[in-house]
């Protein structure tokens, strides 16, 4: 069973890359999204580059959502009837969230229209791949989406710990750190990067880490002692989502990225 899930992944994921490698309208890569229900609800999302190299760009997307299918992730969602007693469910659960992704790509879809439309501004306006994907991180952080503490949202029901899927988190416009980090994995992941998705119960913090590459070492806001870790072979850097004061390789000076025990790898 395991292989066979496996297997409906990778080719999942295959016809989603793709998808974001051709030059189409942005109307034929939401070819999935014109499923049941006419009722649409347009989101729009502006934000801007915040470059250590000084480069300007600035983003302006719409997204079009329908609420029922808002509807039917959050039925689907593990975390609906999550008990909070159990630290390692919270893995188990994002597993599954993923697993779900790969198996229902309607759900990938406003996440691929965002990567699609960041690729294209950053070849139109010859971006460099650390401010392209420090593009997406700024996607993620405010304003687009605001910082909200679970306990807090009505249409979650207002629970202590949610991870919402990331049409979800583009949906509310709002979430704490591991609904904003999920979103920013699932965008960086469908990019082609290889992510870790990272988990402290200690510091009661997730954020993510993305492949990291020796060339950005002089861009860094921190030491790599302190935002570079290692993973099965591979070099990660941390990603903070929940502020627009950080940049790739910008961590908090409360902790480092050392100090997350648990690593979750989404491989590209």
């Amino acid at each position: 069973m395991e292989i066979i899930i496996i297997i409906q992944a990778a080719i999942i994921i295959l016809l989603i890359k793709t998808l974001l490698s051709k030059d189409k309208k942005v109307k034929e890569a939401t070819s999935l999204l014109n499923g049941y229900g006419n009722e649409r609800e347009s989101i729009t999302y502006s934000w801007k580059l915040d470059s250590a190299r000084k480069t300007k760009l600035k983003g302006h997307l719409t997204l079009r959502f329908n609420p029922d299918e808002i509807k039917e992730q959050r039925l689907n969602n593990p975390f609906a009837t999550f008990n909070n007693s159990n630290t390692n469910g919270a893995e188990t659960n994002l597993r599954k969230m993923y697993f779900y992704m790969l198996n229902n790509p309607r759900t990938l879809m406003h996440c691929a229209e965002i990567v699609k439309y960041i690729n294209r501004e950053c070849s139109k306006n010859r971006v460099d791949e650390l401010d392209k994907l420090q593009f997406v991180l700024d996607f993620v952080q405010e304003p687009n989406v605001k910082y909200n503490y679970d306990h807090d949202c009505s249409e979650i029901q207002y629970p202590k710990e949610y991870i919402r899927f990331p049409d979800e988190t583009l949906y509310d416009r709002h979430g704490d750190c591991d609904c904003k980090s999920f979103l920013a994995a699932t965008l960086f992941h469908l990019m082609g990067y290889n992510v870790l998705f990272l988990i402290s119960y200690k510091i009661q913090h997730a954020a993510i880490c993305i492949e990291y590459d020796d060339r950005w070492k002089a861009l860094l806001q921190n030491s790599m002692s302190t935002v570079v870790t290692e993973y099965e072979g591979r070099k990660y850097v941390y990603c903070e989502t929940t502020s627009d004061n950080f940049r790739i390789g910008g961590i908090s000076p409360d902790f480092t990225v050392k100090d997350f025990e648990t690593k979750i790898e989404l491989r590209g």
